[in-house]
């Protein structure tokens, strides 16, 4: 089923449910509608739209490069994409009444045909790993139009795989969710199809007054914790059985849903021009504001990602793109530009009492640790363990449940190690 979707973009920026404007809007150089996002590792990003358009950041977000044509038709309506690499994708659209399916392993150099099917309408795409995915889409001939692939999505196969249509059902894109070969993808008939193996049996999950599913997200370990976008959201904590609508701000349908599971912080979209947020234990409020198109999908954190930073994306009916880089409360980025070498600076100010500021600096990818040691070379405290983009940054100490002394701090990143010595004076 056919819906449309618009991106937004953000900035590096502390999480926190108090920041003001933690999005920022990237240049996109088309005004085409988006209709899909797929971040492959948080950092790394596909997406599409109307006319063939497909757009891939490879640099955090910095900038978008335009990877249309190349195979894909410039008549084509894309309405759902997934990164399996940084070089390889694929995309599903609809000519007329034929839904076709392309796929790149060149990054973008070069799209081909490899799945069409007359009177179809492929709504979602999901691997786990590079060779192993599942596709779903409307049913054709009185079935749900179920695939998967072993060979990274050159061939598809649904042996196995079949669902009847009931009532007229219908699905819709992007509503497709998987934790392994757990499964679920989302219908306009008030239920959820949930399959544990990704083929048959599949079980119905109702989800009562909130009929179209346009977006699934489920906790990676059970008990499944879900959350299911429509209408209203609804949300479940038994696995499924029973799908309970939550209280949240806003008009209009919930396209797009994102979970960072490590700060416990949500989002959501709307099919408006705001982005929605919420620490998982306070109400929901607008987190940003797109100056103009209204948002179709938002970043699906996807499992292997949960509990590490990265970037949401969120793409709207216009062309617009919206970015948010989001990583532990407590830690700011100073700059993101790259800097020539790691560096671990003194803390300011030094004396201190009781809050101090720690700056650093590191050039590379990778898992950051800054600890706090007492005098004895004890342990207390641990401000930064994380992997974080190059960058300059700022990591706060608060000290007041700690007796005057000298402390030290320690960075660790790769086999770069630093210590330094604090005094707090009370």
């Amino acid at each position: 089923m056919k819906t449309l979707i618009t991106v937004t973009l953000s900035m590096f920026c502390l999480l926190h449910v108090s920041l003001s404007q933690p999005w920022t809007e990237m240049t996109t150089g088309v005004t085409t509608p988006l209709t899909s996002v797929s971040n492959y590792d948080n950092l790394n990003a596909w997406m599409c739209g109307d006319n063939g358009v497909v757009l891939r950041s490879t640099n955090n977000g910095y900038n978008l490069s335009n990877v249309s044509g190349n195979g894909l038709p410039s008549n084509i309506s894309l309405v759902n994409i997934y990164g399996i690499s940084v070089s390889t994708a694929l995309t599903a659209g609809f000519v007329g009444s034929i839904t076709y399916v392309y796929r790149t392993s060149n990054s973008g150099a070069n799209w081909n045909l490899v799945f069409t099917q007359p009177n179809g309408f492929i709504n979602g795409i999901w691997f786990n790993g590079p060779l192993n995915g599942f596709m779903t889409g409307d049913p054709v001939g009185g079935r749900w139009s179920l695939w998967k692939t072993t060979n990274g999505g050159t061939n598809w196969d649904s042996t196995g795989m079949f669902l009847a249509q009931q009532n007229g059902e219908l699905g819709w894109n992007n509503s497709l969710y998987r934790n392994g070969n757990e499964t679920w993808f989302g219908t306009d008939k008030a239920r959820i199809y949930h399959s544990s193996t990704g083929s048959a049996p599949w079980e119905i999950q109702s989800t009562g007054a909130n009929t179209n599913i346009y977006t699934i997200w489920v906790k990676n370990n059970a008990p499944f914790i879900g959350y299911a976008g429509g209408d209203s959201l609804s949300k479940t904590t038994n696995n499924g059985s029973v799908w309970i609508i939550q209280p949240i701000g806003g008009t209009g349908s919930i396209t797009g849903f994102a979970y960072f599971i490590y700060m416990n912080f949500l989002w959501h979209i709307r099919s408006d021009n705001k982005i929605y947020a919420t620490s998982g234990s306070s109400s929901w409020y607008v987190q940003y504001t797109a100056p103009a198109g209204n948002f179709t999908h938002l970043t699906i954190i996807r499992p292997e990602f949960m509990y590490t930073v990265g970037n949401l994306f969120a793409v709207r009916n216009n062309g617009g793109v919206s970015r948010y880089y989001y990583f532990a409360e407590g830690i700011s980025i100073v700059s993101s530009e790259i800097p020539e070498n790691y560096l671990l600076g003194q803390n300011y100010p030094n004396p201190f009492n009781p809050v101090t500021n720690i700056g650093f600096r590191i050039i590379d990818f990778g898992l950051v640790r800054l600890t706090i040691y007492d005098a004895l070379g004890n342990s207390i405290a641990s401000l930064v363990n994380q992997q974080l983009q190059p960058g300059s940054y700022e990591a706060a100490w608060d000290a007041s449940a700690y007796p005057s002394g000298v402390y030290y701090y320690k960075m660790e990143v790769g086999s770069f190690t630093e210590t330094k010595k604090m005094i707090l004076l009370k």
